[in-house]
């Protein structure tokens, strides 16, 4: 690879794995990857200051956000609403909760907040988690 063939277009680091384990879903790893490029997409626009950008940035965001709250929101409902994991509260009162009290309504009455919750499972970056072997780390 050389000392600077990290640096070549559209060349990814394979050996730097994703928290989430896929293995456990991997019907969810391409929903998720489309998202990742949606969230980088957006993230370099909001890089730059300029008009141009800010709009591009506003876009991005919106798709971004529509991408996460309908489709990939949905994959992980459908697939875990089957399971029911116990998931594990990260932040303000921790503590264990049943699938059922945290995710309490059909996918199409969940809240924003609720939606968020389901995608934040992927990285155990927000309120809650799911069980350890569902990640990698």
């Amino acid at each position: 690879m050389g000392l600077f063939g990290i640096f070549k277009k559209n060349k990814q680091r394979q050996d730097i794995p994703y928290k989430f384990n896929f293995d456990k879903a991997p019907e969810l790893l391409k929903i998720y990857k489309k998202y990742r490029i949606l969230e980088l997409d957006a993230t370099k626009f909001s890089m730059s200051n300029t008009t141009s950008s800010t709009k591009k940035f506003i876009k991005a965001t919106e798709q971004r956000n529509d991408y996460a709250y309908k489709t990939l929101a949905k994959a992980v409902y459908d697939k875990f609403n089957i399971i029911k994991p116990t998931l594990h509260k990260r932040r303000g009162e921790e503590g264990f909760f049943e699938w059922d009290v945290v995710f309490d309504k059909p996918f199409e009455e969940l809240s924003e907040n609720q939606l968020k919750c389901l995608v934040g499972l992927f990285d155990r970056k927000f309120v809650y988690e799911l069980p350890d072997e569902y990640y990698n780390d």
